[in-house]
């Protein structure tokens, strides 16, 4: 009996950076992009702070996800680099 070889699917990741101002917690979240068109400079510590949010569209139901919920996923296998890696099916364990 043959079992065939299933190629891994390789999803990437991809990071949002988003500026927050702590001084004000009613101002929008902007992404960095949009803050340096918007107000012409980088933003400056201590009142903004930038974060970067890794999400990645689970190859499973077409969501969009965070990195951290892809370890949840019975077809996780690992992170490597950029990419997560997970199996066209369930991973058995015995």
């Amino acid at each position: 009996m043959s079992y065939p070889l299933e190629a891994p699917r390789m999803t990437p990741i991809r990071r949002i950076s988003i500026v927050l101002d702590v001084e004000d917690p009613m101002t929008p979240a902007l992404t960095l992009k949009e803050f340096t068109r918007l107000f012409g400079e980088e933003p400056k510590p201590p009142r903004y702070r930038v974060i970067t949010i890794e999400v990645l569209r689970c190859p499973e139901d077409d969501d969009v996800v965070l990195v951290s919920e892809c370890a949840e996923c019975p077809r996780f296998v690992r992170r490597s680099g950029d990419f997560i890696i997970c199996t066209p099916s369930r991973v058995r364990t015995y």
